[in-house]
């Protein structure tokens, strides 16, 4: 292991912590003026609550399927789904880069289904330029209804929620029914992380050392880093955080609240391809980001515990596992391989420990991924193929952005994300990064040995452990994150939350966050961790 370390040491200076999205954004005016003026654009937050009968004794009230000729259908129920998108002039959303439209699947499609969902969409300031949202609700893509809410209406910048009730006309699918939900507005130029608040905690502090330690690999491609912070005054307890795919640190407010403030250091492990590896050049490639080349995730083995044997440097009395995602199968695979003798308990933050056909397409598409081994075995692709590269749109053909050797696409559900918490573009990829049958077969194999533990009745550690995950976990199946936890060993606790986002840390709704980090501090404080 070598040392290679950021030189910056105070807070003041903050030239290098985090840094903007590439100049190569400039050439189109859109991204250049989300990016870059923030001040011009405006967070819509939704809070699709559901649909109910305008009298509650009504029982024939709801919304129907309806056939051919616009009758009522009595064969199925309805199968609901709502789309809210900003429109106007110049919203500054396109159909390439979505930022002002969001998709809500109901969690009950009975005749009046319930979304109780929140998310939110962004559109540029003035009524001029986004005169309002609309909500299309429809059945199998045919539209029920729709309905708007002009900008006069929405509440002020920073008012809170305001609950709207919209009452559509009766049709052949809608009957005696009102459509609820609730909208607050708050400023894009203000952020839950901005740039200063994560730049200043990737510095040297009066009671805080902060250095990055090289894990040599291989070859280049196989480096890792771990960034530490640790307390000067020395400290008897430390935690090894393992970030996700596509990840980064950009949790300052998690670091801090729940561990730095609370004496412990902090080492979080930036695992080869992944984090502020490719800021060091080590991924060449844009679009393999978080690429696993083996296929198998022993490749992270030596990665953990070069990590383990730098926080044992300093004997530590307790140390803590923290891992979020594809961090999961990471530490999880390490302790089925070497143990958790290095451990005194475990938080997995909406660990992957199943693909979730939602996320990935439908459940042929989960079937295949899941079974990639036979087509990389037969030759058919290789560990480094692109699976679902996403293509530069037509719009931008002529003028196509260029990235590490790569044409790339922005992503807007990232973009949503850097819109609320700030994060370093070469930390974590603001564009589209396509899977690698290298990485999928790497999970598939962790996976696997999970359910061969579960068939032999066997576990992976007995120590404490909390898993803590969202039933609006939009990438991993909360319900399946929690029964597959329950392999991982019996002294678990599992905390499932309503409308936080796959990071719960991450949330869009700030109070969601609060909540999220508050369970977190009360497991600890209950399990002897404070």
């Amino acid at each position: 292991m070598s040392t290679d370390i950021l030189t910056l040491k105070t807070p003041g200076e903050v030239a290098d912590a985090a840094a903007d999205p590439p100049a190569v954004i400039d050439s189109i005016p859109l991204y250049s003026d989300f990016f870059k003026s923030p001040e011009q654009y405006q967070r819509i937050h939704v809070h699709m609550v559901g649909v109910r009968p305008k009298d509650p004794k009504d029982e024939q009230a709801g919304l129907f399927a309806t056939g051919y000729f616009g009758y009522r259908s009595f064969f199925r129920h309805v199968n609901p789904f709502a789309v809210v998108e900003t429109y106007g002039a110049n919203t500054g959303s396109t159909d390439y880069f979505a930022i002002g439209k969001h998709k809500f699947l109901p969690h009950f499609t009975d005749s009046t289904p319930v979304w109780d969902s929140k998310s939110l969409v962004i559109g540029r300031k003035g009524s001029e330029n986004t005169a309002g949202i609309k909500f299309t609700i429809s059945d199998n893509d045919k539209p029920i209804f729709e309905c708007k809410l002009p900008a006069a209406d929405f509440p002020a910048i920073g008012e809170g929620w305001k609950e709207i009730v919209y009452t559509p006309e009766n049709s052949g699918s809608v009957q005696d029914v009102e459509f609820v939900y609730r909208v607050k507005i708050t400023d894009c130029k203000d952020k839950i992380l901005s740039k200063s608040e994560l730049a200043n905690f990737l510095v040297s502090t009066k009671s805080l050392s902060y250095s990055e330690e090289v894990i040599k690999g291989a070859v280049k491609t196989e480096n890792a880093l771990v960034q530490c912070w640790t307390h000067k005054k020395p400290s008897s307890k430390a935690v090894l955080w393992v970030l996700g795919r596509n990840d980064c640190f950009m949790h300052p407010h998690v670091g801090k609240t729940l561990f730095t403030d609370k004496g412990y250091d902090l080492y979080v492990l930036n695992y080869s391809a992944d984090g502020m590896c490719r800021k060091r050049g080590w991924v060449e490639d844009a679009l393999f980001n978080s690429h696993n080349s083996h296929g198998d995730f022993d490749l992270y083995l030596d990665q953990v515990e070069g990590t383990i044997n730098l926080m044992k440097t300093k004997k530590y009395g307790k140390v803590l596992g923290y891992a979020h995602s594809t961090g999961g199968p990471v530490l999880i695979n390490y302790l089925m391989k070497r143990g958790d003798a290095d451990f005194d308990g475990f938080m997995f933050n909406s660990p992957f420990l199943d693909w979730s056909a939602d996320a990935v397409g439908s459940e042929l598409e989960e079937f295949v991924i899941e079974h990639l081994d036979i087509a990389t075995s037969a030759n058919l692709m290789q560990n480094d193929s692109k699976l679902g590269k996403t293509e530069t749109p037509e719009e931008l053909k002529e003028t196509p952005l260029k990235y590490l050797n790569e044409e790339i696409v922005l992503n807007a559900w990232s973009s949503k994300l850097w819109s609320q918490y700030y994060f370093d573009f070469r930390c974590r990829p603001l564009y589209s990064v396509p899977m690698t049958p290298g990485f999928a077969k790497g999970i598939n194999t962790v996976h696997n040995t999970l359910l061969k533990m579960q068939k032999d009745k066997k576990f992976v550690t007995l120590k404490p452990m909390v898993c803590i995950t969202s039933r609006a976990d939009d990438t991993l199946t909360a319900s399946e994150t929690l029964t597959r936890i329950d392999i991982v060993g019996p002294a678990r606790y599992e905390i499932e939350l309503h409308y936080n986002a796959h990071d719960v840390f991450l949330s869009e709704d700030e109070d969601d966050v609060r909540m999220a980090v508050e369970m977190a501090r009360v497991w600890m404080d209950s399990k002897g961790f404070e």
